[in-house]
């Protein structure tokens, strides 16, 4: 008997939920493709409504792209994996993060922005903003607590498909409650202050962290989307869940650290490095392997999911790019963000295609698939110009956070590093852009019918 590695989808109240968290989840995405027409507009203008709009806007986009837009795909994969117990408070998860969003998207209006490139969280040191970041981390904790207080326990330890896609979901969630645990903690050790380095080592243990959430969810994803394709990954659940368990199992040795070294040293900031750098591909790598033949030696059984087939290629590939980008980084330069890019960009292309896949699964009506091919297509050709011109412009020494293209990295040829980030970059925000037109038609038409039980 084949394994279905799929979660079941009907109209029962806690899928309800998990619509709201994927309606969130396209508005922030919508929301940070928003900021990069600003960042043109701040090479096109010299009168700017504030102070640092480049940064600003980055500052913004980023938040909106990484942690808002990812998180709340999570309330998806969380929410589909609880019962209806403490429904209300699911609800009211859902409005502190969408306050909380809009708290940070107006916060630039009302006073100087002040913002901080710092990684994993850039700050805006701005009253308002601070307060919109206070109210979204509430909202990720009510998230978190819900998923685990309403966990179907039996399901999430069965050995089956379903079974191992619940346990995956669930280390996702405990990785990201220890994120903020490592979060809490490091606010509570370090003195108060402000500026790039004091925020860059307030997130930089929990920042860490939650990349392991990311990962996997990733892992959940792969293996959805290949048994949506038809591509049988010839694996047993057991084998799955033990992936998924020494995945997770490097955060919960986050106290060490703290307990070990001094709260932002460069002891304590080395190790979160380390963790992640030698324990976060421990479940990609087990899982992705499998995937990866099961692709090599089967095709897609269901034509018209083409989109999500090459979705789960992109996505992997990007991944593997990623990684291998990571094992030469040295000094700082654009080599590092060539390293992030490949890992998140890889998460955003298979929740990218989770989306595609919800919609007619949650009942909506099911999105033009030739533009949804077409987005796929240009939004992994686009990111993928956009990591090789970054790596290549690492090699030479060029610098990350700089405004402009102007660098002289001592690079002589027709096509240079600059010009294949830019022209990389702009494919992928247009292409990110279409997303949105693809698939905000259908869903602001809302479901037309109650979905049936789903499970591939």
């Amino acid at each position: 008997m084949k394994t279905r590695y799929a979660l079941p989808i009907d109209h029962s109240p806690q899928n309800q939920l998990a619509v709201g968290w994927l309606y969130v989840a396209v508005g922030f995405l919508l929301a940070s493709g928003i900021y990069p027409l600003l960042l043109a507009m701040a090479r096109t203008t010299y009168e700017m409504p504030w102070k640092d709009f480049f940064y600003t806007a980055l500052v913004l986009h980023v938040d909106f792209t990484v942690l808002w837009w990812l998180l709340a795909i999570a309330g998806v994969f969380w929410t589909l994996n609880t019962s209806s117990r403490y429904l209300m408070t699911g609800w009211l998860s859902l409005i502190l993060v969408i306050v909380g969003g809009v708290i940070i998207g107006v916060s630039p209006l009302t006073g100087d922005a002040n913002p901080l490139t710092n990684n994993y969280v850039p700050m805006l040191e701005n009253r308002m903003f601070i307060k919109g970041l206070i109210v979204f981390g509430g909202g990720i904790l009510l998230l978190v607590l819900r998923s685990l207080l309403s966990l179907r326990c039996k399901d999430s330890l069965s050995a089956s498909g379903e079974g191992a896609l619940r346990f995956g979901t669930l280390s996702g969630a405990i990785a990201v409650l220890v994120a903020l645990a490592a979060l809490i903690w490091t606010f509570m050790d370090a003195p108060i202050s402000s500026g790039r380095s004091y925020y860059e080592g307030l997130f930089w243990a929990g920042g860490h962290v939650l990349q392991f959430a990311h990962t996997a969810l990733l892992c959940v994803s792969w293996l959805w989307l290949a048994q949506a394709c038809g591509v049988e990954v010839a694996v047993k659940p057991k084998y799955v869940m033990a992936a998924f368990a020494l995945g997770a199992a490097p955060v919960l040795m986050m106290p060490w650290p703290f307990l070990t070294f001094e709260t932002g040293g460069p002891e304590f900031m080395s190790w979160f490095v380390w963790l992640m750098r030698d324990g976060n591909g421990v479940s990609t790598l087990l899982i992705g392997l499998p995937i990866v033949w099961a692709l090599l030696s089967q095709a897609a059984a269901v034509k018209e999911q083409r989109h999500l087939y090459a979705a789960l290629i992109f996505s992997i590939t990007l991944f593997g790019l990623g990684g291998i980008l990571g094992l030469f980084i040295g000094e700082s330069s654009t080599l590092i963000t060539a390293h992030y890019h490949g890992s998140i960009v890889a998460v955003t292309m298979a929740f990218m295609a989770m989306t595609y896949y919800w919609l007619p699964a949650f009942g909506f009506a099911t999105p033009k698939l030739k533009w949804a091919r077409i987005q796929v297509y240009a939004y992994a050709a686009g990111q993928i110009m956009h990591i090789v011109g970054l790596a290549w412009g690492g090699g030479h020494g060029m610098k990350r956070k700089v405004v402009g293209t102007t660098q002289d990295i001592g690079v002589q040829t027709i096509i240079s590093p600059q010009d294949l980030v830019g022209v990389g970059g702009v494919i992928a925000v247009l292409s990110g852009i279409l997303f949105a037109i693809v698939v905000l038609p259908v869903m602001i038409k809302g479901r037309k019918e109650k979905p049936e039980v789903k499970a591939s």
